[in-house]
């Protein structure tokens, strides 16, 4: 008897009445039959990333009477996967229901379904539930996902982009170092309810490292105060990759396509590093300023003083295929120039500095320099903040020369001495010294240790001495230069 009402099938009952009190004649249903409910009624994961994985929870329940016998639950279609931890059969119990149940039973049945694409594009498959107490019923839940890859985006370019659907990649290349919009703002897209309809995810690289969006509302957008827009800085030959996910599928026209737009503004050649101006040698008597400029970087390891790079800097490119001797002057009210081997975004120990030069009207150098590409920084000392300048340089390629670079730079006088004798050297940029007195035994009589100097002189007393020959010997750590002098 427990499951007779179950074998019924729907009852309905006519009750009559006499026509002047009834007209027509009433009826009512009566529910006397189990209803298999499953929620959600399909299995839309939309677009998932190559690799990765989304669940949706189904949950089955009977809206009618008596009990459902679930003795199945299958799932079919690649990536797909059914996570049950259900004992079958299991009967699923009305809220109102007062039959018994055999075996396994409750008034709610529990599986998930889980996508996982291996691939890119769109995969469907089903879920079939097997149910019915003396006969099999089955109930099929569609499936439908899509497999997402950063890898297999779509070119996008400056102007007006198309994407036919969201949950879609595309990837952008600067073909210059500039300051780029991302922007869902058009005029094709006006947005009259005010809600959230498009979202924008950009990454420097497919290992998702994230560029920082904007999230506050703003009325930059004149038909979409909710229009999304990353601002980023991308440099030449750089590639970033932009994901549009389908962020809210119950908005209206959330599934359809839409515009975008890419918008590039490039600084001024030479403002920073990432656009320097390359430079061709010679460089003979090229006028330059630093006006509408700015002061991008303040820390030189050339400048023995921070402020010749405290006003506005212009950046050069230099390469060189060969070792030699590169002699650079500048005039301008007191401007530098400050070659480096890499770009001084953040404090440098000195050893980045390859030459440096500056002075009330400038100044200039001749230093010997590896092969290689180097910047060329041109500023000067504030105030005002920017200056015009002549800028000339030249390069003489060498090899096999020792001792020539320390030579230039030191000056021993006077020589013969008889009392005192002063020893310059002017390296060019902040080096340590060592300074000595030896004989021509080599017997050390007087060193003297300096850390970071720019332009260093020393007198040594050498009133003590014997008559004789000697040396003055200097080592900067990377050459040693001997001068014999004489004392009288």
């Amino acid at each position: 008897m427990k499951r007779l009402f179950a074998l019924l099938g729907l009852l309905t009952l006519l009750v009559s009445a006499p026509a002047a009190a009834l007209n027509p004649a009433a009826s009512e249903s009566l529910t006397i039959t189990p209803i298999l409910s499953v929620t959600p009624q399909k299995g839309d994961f939309y677009g998932v990333q190559v690799g990765a994985k989304w669940t949706i929870e189904f949950t089955i329940k009977n809206l009618g009477v008596s009990v459902i016998k679930i003795k199945k639950i299958e799932i079919s279609g690649n990536y797909f996967t059914l996570a049950d931890t259900n004992s079958y059969p299991f009967e699923v119990l009305a809220d109102s229901s007062t039959a018994f149940p055999e075996g396994n039973s409750g008034k709610v049945l529990k599986f998930a379904v889980s996508f996982s694409p291996a691939d890119i594009g769109v995969t469907t498959g089903k879920v079939t539930i097997t149910y019915g107490l003396y006969s099999d019923e089955t109930r099929e839940i569609p499936l439908t996902g899509e497999g997402l890859s950063c890898y297999a985006a779509t070119e996008a370019h400056i102007g007006e982009n198309w994407a036919p659907k969201p949950d879609v990649w595309f990837k952008f290349t600067a073909d210059k170092f500039g300051i780029f919009e991302i922007n869902a703002c058009h005029p094709s897209q006006p947005n009259p309810g005010n809600t959230e309809r498009f979202y924008l995810y950009a990454y420097r690289d497919c290992q998702y490292r994230l560029i920082p969006g904007e999230e506050e509302i703003a009325p930059w957008c004149p038909n979409d105060r909710y229009a999304t827009r990353v601002i980023t800085v991308i440099s030449k030959g750089e590639t970033i990759y932009l994901f549009w996910p389908l962020a809210w599928p119950d908005r209206p026209h959330a599934k359809e396509g839409f515009y975008f737009n890419i918008i590039a503004t490039y600084p001024t050649d030479g403002d920073v590093c990432e656009n320097a101006i390359p430079l061709t040698l010679p460089v003979v008597n090229q006028f330059g300023n630093t006006r509408g400029l700015h002061d991008d970087y303040d820390q030189s390891p050339c400048s023995p003083i921070w402020p010749y790079m405290d006003g506005n800097d212009i950046v050069y490119t230099l390469t060189l295929e060969s070792e030699g001797y590169l002699t650079a002057s500048i005039i301008g009210a007191w401007g530098s120039i400050h070659v480096l081997d890499v770009c001084p975004r953040e404090e440098l120990v000195k050893d980045h500095c390859k030459a440096f030069t500056g002075g009330l009207q400038g100044g200039s150098f001749r230093k010997k320099i590896q092969a290689g590409t180097y910047y060329v920084m041109v500023s000067n000392w504030p105030p005002p903040n920017s200056m015009d300048f002549l800028l000339n340089l030249s390069f003489e390629s060498i090899s096999g020369i020792e001792n020539e670079e320390l030579g230039s730079q030191m000056a021993v006088w006077p020589n013969p001495a008889s009392d005192r004798l002063n020893v310059s050297v002017n390296p060019g940029i902040p080096a340590d010294l060592t300074i000595e007195l030896i004989t021509l035994t080599g017997q050390v009589l007087y060193q003297k240790r300096v850390a970071g100097v720019f332009d260093y002189q020393d007198e040594i007393d050498i009133s003590r001495f014997a008559r004789g020959f000697y040396y003055i010997r200097v080592n900067n750590g990377k050459e040693l230069k001997t001068v014999k002098v004489a004392v009288e």
